[in-house]
């Protein structure tokens, strides 16, 4: 497993997003759906430099960084870098997916992402869009997954209360209610990546359904 060229082809993905919603999709300077993939090509750029520098630092120590014994501390701290990504980037989906809605005024999107509630939620935005066909059960299913991942992240420190298995692209992580969650090491990458793909592909599908 190499870590630092996973986030490599993090940083490469979101590039090749941001140019294709700014050549595609974006209709104004400066347009938040362009701006949001350029600035988590940022915000990977950082989590490089950081893995980058444990490396250069670990290599002094006759340890590499993909090196598959490596000890335990060294490990955490690249979960905690690449943990911290995973939270960012859903964050800052987050973030876009309330502001994309009102760019794109669709009424019955919006209603229906707000019934029963003052207040726009990123869970109530993708409901309303797969009840209104903009993206499938399937890709419905991978968000409740991030979604669960992120919160128990970001507000449980990454400690289950719940009892599941699930796969997303190649990983499997495994939940017990009290313990920590279980993924191989570069389970955020994967997370990470699948959620930018997935808001790429949102985008795509509600930009399509406005004509």
């Amino acid at each position: 497993m190499d870590i630092i060229s996973e986030v490599r082809g993090l940083l490469n993905l979101s590039e090749h997003y941001a140019s294709e919603v700014e050549k595609n999709i974006a209709d104004r300077k400066n347009d938040i759906r362009a701006m949001c993939f350029w600035n988590l090509r940022n915000r990977i750029m950082i989590t490089e430099e950081i893995l980058n520098f444990y490396d250069r630092s670990w290599k002094g120590m006759g340890v590499s960084i993909n090196d598959e014994d490596l000890g335990n501390e060294m490990m955490e701290r690249i979960v905690t870098v690449t943990k911290n990504l995973f939270v960012d980037v859903v964050s800052t989906v987050e973030k876009t997916s309330k502001e994309a809605v009102t760019i794109y005024s669709l009424e019955k999107l919006k209603d229906i992402s707000m019934k029963n509630s003052n207040y726009m939620y990123m869970r109530n935005i993708l409901s309303a869009s797969q009840e209104l066909g903009l993206i499938d059960k399937a890709a419905m299913e991978e968000w409740d997954d991030i979604m669960v991942m992120r919160n128990l992240v970001a507000h449980n420190n990454s400690m289950s209360d719940r009892s599941k298995k699930f796969t997303i692209s190649d990983i499997t992580i495994s939940m017990r209610p009290g313990r920590m969650m279980k993924g191989p090491l570069n389970t955020f990458l994967v997370l990470s990546e699948r959620t930018i793909t997935l808001f790429y592909e949102w985008l795509n599908s509600i930009d399509s359904s406005k004509d």
